[in-house]
């Protein structure tokens, strides 16, 4: 596997670090997946024991533990966990417990949950990955993956020479659906969502750019010619227009 800063505790508790607060102004045309996963998730997590992948600082986390019997967040990201700790002491939430831990190596024992979810994180990122999830589920246990697809932000990687997705090919959804039957997991559905994100400007970009991993190693000290470019091919009456692309995957042990 080529090896990538953002998969690295460095490059994630610096994106914590730099305020989950901080919001851009974008519109979105169409839907991005979102909704519709957390929608569904929140269902199927109803009174069940549930094991989020990735949980960051732990917000949504929290959110499925309103219902959820007992809800296990694990993150790579101290600051990340620091912070989701102080999310739940401000809930009053009891049944809720982050702990750091990588999702090639997942904490419990052998089928120890009933719903293994990943919100944009490193899930179904690998085999390896994806195997951890199905060793973790109780039979019939439900994994769900909401997951970045290969147009995503393509007229960005195309300008800056690089990003997330430039390099990937194939369709996300047909190579998570191979990577999931292979490990073991039946009656696979895949749903594609494509839509179009609008920044009211370069600000809420860059506010973007700086908080998720689209282009690896942004920097916007460096990055000036290249913003100058985006904003000059990508602008329009209505700011700056991006195609925005989710893949969500729901796989049955």
């Amino acid at each position: 596997m080529t090896f990538r800063y953002e998969d690295t505790k460095e490059y994630w508790d610096k994106i914590w670090d730099y305020g989950e607060h901080r919001r851009e102004h974008v519109i979105l045309d169409g839907s991005d997946g979102e909704k519709e996963f957390d929608e569904e998730l929140r269902k199927r997590t109803v009174g069940k024991v549930v094991l989020d992948i990735g949980c960051g600082s732990g917000k949504f986390t929290l959110k499925i533990a309103k219902k959820a019997k007992q809800v296990t967040g694990i993150d790579i990201s101290t600051i990340g966990l620091a912070q989701a700790r102080m999310n739940m002491i401000k809930t009053g939430l009891r049944n809720a417990d982050f702990r750091l831990a990588d999702a090639s190596r997942l904490p419990g024992s052998a089928k120890s949950f009933d719903v293994v979810y990943s919100r944009r994180g490193p899930g179904s990122e690998t085999v390896r990955t994806i195997s951890e999830a199905y060793r973790v589920l109780r039979k019939n246990g439900i994994f769900m993956q909401i997951e970045i697809g290969e147009r995503d932000k393509q007229n960005l990687a195309r300008i800056f020479g690089r990003g997330q997705m430039l390099h990937v090919k194939d369709q996300v959804s047909g190579i998570k659906r191979k990577m999931l039957e292979r490990v073991g997991f039946r009656k696979v559905v895949t749903r594609d969502y494509v839509g179009t994100e609008v920044f009211c400007g370069m600000t809420d970009l860059m506010v973007r750019l700086q908080s998720a991993p689209i282009i690896p190693s942004f920097d916007p000290r460096k990055a000036r010619i290249k913003l100058r470019k985006v904003q000059k091919e990508c602008m329009t009456h209505r700011g700056i227009e991006t195609p925005v692309h989710r893949v969500v995957l729901v796989a049955h042990k």
